[in-house]
């Protein structure tokens, strides 16, 4: 987002947040972090067929012009040091999140850019969830498409689920 739109980043800073707030004391089970990806054209400025003095028109074009980039995150890390020595045994926390803000994933290639392209979402587990789910897949077993670097060291510190979704 532009540093001209603060109130968005705000907007946006508080979904993210709201996303990992657990509100029931009585469910410990909850989201650790969040992250919105956003497209660009992997060139600036975008090629004068894409950008007609408002929005980016995705549609046109080849999609290897657009690139996934980190935008923002929240990650609570209260909740990181409070799981310490429970379910991920202090393994997540600020430098597995901040590895993800490196990451850049090509628009319609390999998961993240695929959901992206086809405004879906999938599940993604550390173990199979034994479900026939096209939108339920476990990352390990996954041979479509190859795993994100970046999701080794969130599985191996503790992080059993994650989600991607598509919001256009």
């Amino acid at each position: 987002m532009e540093g001209g739109l603060p109130m968005l980043n705000c907007l946006l800073q508080h979904t993210l947040r709201s996303l990992c707030s657990c509100t029931d004391s009585s469910n410990p089970s909850k989201w650790v972090y969040a992250v919105f990806w956003r497209i660009l054209p992997r060139n600036y400025p975008p090629p004068k067929w894409d950008y007609g003095g408002t929005a980016l028109d995705r549609s046109k074009g080849n999609k290897r012009n657009w690139i996934l980039v980190w935008e923002d995150g929240f990650c609570d890390i209260y909740e990181c040091e409070r799981a310490g020595t429970g379910y991920m045994k202090g393994r997540f926390g600020t430098d597995v999140f901040f590895k993800m803000s490196h990451e850049v994933y090509n628009y319609g290639e390999g998961l993240v850019g695929k959901v992206a392209a086809d405004n879906s979402h999938k599940w993604v587990f550390k173990e199979n969830p034994n479900e026939s789910d096209p939108n339920l897949i476990s990352s390990w077993n996954m041979s479509i498409e190859p795993q994100p670097r970046a999701w080794e060291f969130q599985f191996n510190s503790g992080i059993q689920v994650g989600n991607l979704i598509a919001i256009h």
